[in-house]
Formats: C-alpha cells, sequence, structure tokens
C-alpha cells in the first residue's frame, strides 16, 4: 500500500514538474511553438515523451485557461503560448512594419490568414497606446503605418524630387538645383520667414472718417462751454428785440 501511495505522489510531483517546465518554455519564447519545439525545449527528462502524451498535458492546461491554443501555421501542429492572441498580432504587426512604413492594404496582406480578422483592431490600439504610429498621407497615397514616427525627410524626398524634375525644364542642372537649395536652406531669412508670418501684426482696420456735419458739431462749443463775452452780447440782442415789440 505504502508503495503505490509513494509511485502516486511521484507521478503527480513528474506531473507538477512537467507543468511548471511547459510554461517556463512558453514563457521564454517570443511566439507561439509548436509541439516538436515545446518537447525539445524542455529538460533533457521530460524529451523522451510522445507528442501524443504531451499533447494531452498542454490541453489539459487550456481547458483551465493556463495556456492558449493557437492554429496550425507552416506545420501540421498545433501551437501553444502562455499570451492570447491579441500579443501575438501586435508582435506580428512590429515585426512586419520593422521593414518599413507600409499602408494598411500591404501590411494586411504580409500577415498570417488567422490574424487579419483581428489585426486592424488591435493595430488601431497600438496606435492608441504609442507602441505603432500613423503617417501622414504623402500624394495619392494612403496613410502608413510603422514603429516610429513619420520622418519629414520621406515627404521632402518626393516633393523636391517633383520640383527638380520642373525646374530642369526650364534649363537648370541637377547641380545648380542642389546648390541653389541648400545656399536658401542656410540664409537667415529663408529660416526666419515662417515664424515672422506667424507672428506678424494683423493689419488693424483704420478708423471710420466723421461727416462734415459731425465734424462741425463736434468743433462748435456749446453755450455752456462758451466764455462769458461770447453769451453776453446774444443775450442783450435778445432783451433789446423783447422791448421793441412792447413799445410798438
Amino acid at each position: 500500500m505504502t508503495e503505490v501511495i509513494d509511485q502516486t505522489q511521484t507521478e503527480a510531483a513528474a506531473a507538477t514538474d512537467l507543468v511548471a517546465a511547459i510554461q517556463q518554455v512558453l514563457r521564454a519564447s517570443e511566439e507561439p511553438l509548436t509541439l516538436s519545439k515545446i518537447r525539445a525545449h524542455l529538460p533533457s527528462r521530460f524529451r523522451g515523451m510522445g507528442l501524443a502524451e504531451l499533447a494531452e498535458v498542454l490541453h489539459r492546461q487550456v481547458a483551465a485557461n493556463v495556456l492558449v491554443q493557437y492554429p496550425k501555421y507552416r506545420s501540421q501542429q498545433d501551437r501553444f503560448w502562455d499570451r492570447p492572441m491579441e500579443v501575438h498580432i501586435a508582435a506580428l504587426l512590429r515585426t512586419t512594419l520593422e521593414e518599413g512604413s507600409l499602408a494598411w492594404s500591404e501590411l494586411r496582406r504580409k500577415l498570417p490568414a488567422y490574424a487579419q480578422g483581428q489585426a486592424e483592431t488591435v493595430l488601431n490600439e497600438q496606435v492608441t497606446d504609442g507602441k505603432l504610429y500613423r503617417h501622414p498621407k504623402a500624394g495619392r497615397g494612403g496613410e502608413r503605418f510603422g514603429v516610429g514616427p513619420a520622418d519629414p525627410k520621406d515627404y521632402l524626398r518626393s516633393e523636391l524630387i517633383s520640383v527638380f524634375r520642373r525646374l530642369e525644364q526650364l534649363g537648370f542642372t541637377q547641380a545648380q538645383l542642389r546648390e541653389g537649395a541648400l545656399e536658401l536652406l542656410h540664409e537667415e531669412e529663408w529660416a526666419l520667414a515662417p515664424a515672422a508670418e506667424r507672428t506678424a501684426p494683423q493689419p488693424t482696420q483704420p478708423p471710420e472718417e466723421a461727416s462734415p456735419a459731425a465734424q462741425a458739431r463736434a468743433e462748435t462749443p456749446s453755450a455752456a462751454e462758451r466764455p462769458p463775452e461770447e453769451t453776453q452780447p446774444a443775450q442783450a440782442e435778445s432783451d433789446w428785440n423783447a422791448e421793441a415789440a412792447q413799445e410798438r
């Protein structure tokens, strides 16, 4: 009886060790792994077990929400990882964009079929979190995405090529245009022009001119403002007219 108990305990300990070893292998991996790869990374004492036995252990971990099972990809074996699909898709997006910025249509085509359905949602979340970047539209193309902010040189390059081509038709050479462009960039006026335009005071509306009648009223003082010597003669003349009317 004691031997049976000891054997059971030994098997339970071995199973616990196997699960811990599997979790350690997947924790160290940057992507989901097939059964063969998981077994190859296990300690030597577990490498002799069959793939079916290993799959049974992994499926129990998936059912317990400890591991995640992934679709087959370039292999006939299922794949397993300790992180959800969204994390895997985010890693795929970054790896793909490290080769250069891409439009969404181009980026989607480069992803595995099983990842394309959730890829746009994950991409927008990555942009919102500042882990990937949305680049402005260039010419007729749509916006692009990259692992870093947009580089103005990429946009200047295409614009300068177009400008140089137009100016070459006027008889200028490439060397002349390059030399002229560099001189412009080194001129202080060129650097300060945009700032001056932004800070230039706005023209003010000139005050409306008053009409002649309004000017006359403004220039003529009121009776209260006139000095006494100017108001007395007028009052005397009024009194004289009143007396003359009474005599008549």
